[in-house]
């Protein structure tokens, strides 16, 4: 053994000593091939350094690479101009929002570390196709970026509930949801999910059909539509679905809600404040599609007295008809209008004695109808029954005329009235309005609530 380690040291003193030798050659190789792979940065790439590499450790990778993706499905490469409109979607979006709420680090700490981006869809062999997935918790792949545009809320909101649901994911891989949320809708999920109705799934207590394909699918699919619609839209879907589907989706808002505060100390309300505001910079959401029972807002209450800038025609009316009511001894306060099932509108106005001390409610009945265009018409179907606590309409009835009749005789076009009084938009407390097609200077507004 000593003698062979011997000779081996010798051999290579030998080899060594013969290198050295050597002359200096010429490599063999056209260095230019290699060179040329060393592409200098571009303004997309710099622009992605600034938004997301530097700040946040986020690649974003949109030079086509066959390999970050399935190879088994045609998917095209992005189209370059579509990349920084995309991402600053995804910046303001989804990181804005968080940084805002759960502090500027949060995003830094627990983020997937690549978004590689596809210009297709991927299709699926069972019909559907897939706009996102999210590996390991390091990396998410966004498809169909060549027909993203940036202006259009509902493109936005497409690729913003993938990332939402994809990092859900990624949450839950920091800290796992709860282990008895499985349990509220136990025995509802199926592997052929696609072939359910969503009116079937809701009716279960899932959000979406995805939601019924696995616990942890599920929790997602909450999380991600909590935060795209809103809480006006989603209460206003939940609030449509039978009573059992209601209650499971209920508890499963409480136990994303709960989750958010005890793992990572975020309000989640808060959150989807955040989220619906940045959406709101896009483009306003369509009030009249989240108007009425199971649209999302169902109440619109007006104080017209103390509401500034109501319409100089409808406020002439309502004092018209607070000074005939003075005269019967009254005063009238205020009114709420309630939106419920079958179309149907409750009116009511509340008026007091003439010392304050006792408060009173006349109610009438509407039959509402709003067509696609958001025009509105109010049709009396009947007041309260003489006798019931809301029968009051008929003994004030005669001075309620003129408002009465401004409800009755005119088609309302539903919109914000944000350019008028500032406010939020979308959100419970949101004002809206009711404006005279053939006038449009004529309108009355109030408070949206559910």
């Amino acid at each position: 053994m000593k003698n062979i380690i011997t000779n081996g040291l010798f051999a290579l003193f030998a080899l060594m000593i013969l290198t050295s030798c050597e002359k200096e050659e010429t490599l063999n190789a056209n260095l230019d091939v290699i060179d040329e792979r060393i592409i200098a940065k571009t303004a997309i790439d710099e622009w992605l350094d600034d938004n997301f590499l530097t700040p946040y450790n986020i690649e974003t990778k949109y030079k086509f690479d066959r390999f970050e993706l399935d190879l088994d499905k045609n998917i095209t490469p992005p189209i370059e101009s579509q990349v920084i409109p995309a991402m600053e979607m995804v910046r303001d979006v989804w990181i804005k929002p968080y940084e805002a709420v759960g502090g500027p680090t949060f995003i830094k700490k627990i983020s997937p570390k690549q978004f590689v981006l596809a210009g297709s869809a991927e299709w699926n062999d069972n019909g559907t196709i897939t706009l996102g997935t999210a590996e390991g918790g390091r990396k998410i792949v966004l498809y169909v970026i060549n027909e993203f545009d940036k202006t259009n809320r509902a493109n936005v909101e497409q690729m913003m509930q993938t990332i939402q649901h994809e990092y859900a994911h990624i949450l839950n891989q920091t800290i796992d949801y709860p282990t008895d949320y499985q349990t509220i809708s136990r025995g509802g999920y199926v592997a052929n999910w696609t072939q359910e109705t969503l009116a079937s799934g809701r009716a279960l207590g899932f959000i979406t059909q995805y939601a019924r394909s696995a616990p942890g699918e599920d929790f997602a699919e909450m999380v991600a539509n909590m935060l795209m619609m809103g809480r006006v839209k989603f209460n206003g879907i939940v609030n449509s679905i039978g009573v059992d589907g209601q209650t499971k989706i209920r508890k499963k808002e409480q136990a994303v809600v709960d989750y958010y505060k005890t793992a990572f100390n975020i309000d989640f309300y808060a959150l989807q404040t955040e989220v619906q505001d940045a959406l709101a910079n896009i483009s306003q959401p369509v009030l009249h599609s989240m108007f009425g029972f199971g649209a999302g807002y169902t109440t619109l209450y007006s104080n017209p007295l103390t509401d500034p800038n109501q319409s100089t025609e409808f406020l002439s009316l309502w004092n018209t008809a607070r000074s005939s009511m003075a005269a019967g001894g009254f005063i009238l306060k205020d009114m709420l209008m309630t939106f419920k099932a079958n179309n149907i509108l409750t009116l009511r106005y509340s008026f007091t004695n003439a010392t304050g001390a006792t408060t009173y409610y006349g109610d009438a009945d509407y039959t509402f109808t709003k067509n696609a265009n958001g025009i509105a018409t109010f049709a009396l179907l009947a007041t309260q029954p003489v006798g019931t606590t809301y029968s009051n309409m008929g003994v004030i009835n005669s001075r309620m005329t003129g408002v009465n009749n401004y409800f009755r005789n005119n088609q309302f076009r539903l919109d914000w009235i944000n350019n008028i009084m500032p406010g939020e938009i979308g959100e419970v407390g949101s004002l809206g309005a009711f404006f005279k097609v053939s006038d449009p200077t004529s309108y009355f507004y109030g408070v949206l609530g559910q």
